[in-house]
């Protein structure tokens, strides 16, 4: 439920990513998600300064990371235990959407 939710909003914003200069692809499985225990949705977004990857398990669990691609410095990672029943990925992603876009480590804002 939760992942057919966060693969609306990757459709959905995926053009005003591409605006801002963001690709983003989804990650594909070679394991047939019926012999994954807690199967997933997963993105790799690649910007001009960073590599990110956003994860949302069927569990309801979250991770994003942001790498930045010249240092190889992890500027930012976040995991969520349990994301409410209407996620707002706008929200949740905000901080990292910036990282992608300006390659900033959160700390040094």
């Amino acid at each position: 439920m939760v992942r057919d939710k966060f693969m609306l909003w990757v459709e959905t914003n995926k053009g005003e990513l591409e605006d801002l200069f963001i690709s983003t692809k989804f990650i594909k499985h070679t394991t047939p998600e019926s012999s994954v225990p807690n199967p997933s949705t997963g993105i790799i977004n690649e910007s001009e300064q960073c590599l990110g990857q956003v994860i949302v398990w069927e569990s309801t669990q979250m991770e994003y990371e942001v790498v930045n691609i010249q240092t190889e410095e992890m500027i930012l990672w976040r995991y969520i235990e349990k994301l409410p029943v209407e996620p707002n990925f706008n929200e949740i992603l905000t901080e990292y959407l910036y990282i992608m876009q300006t390659g900033l480590n959160p700390t040094n804002r």
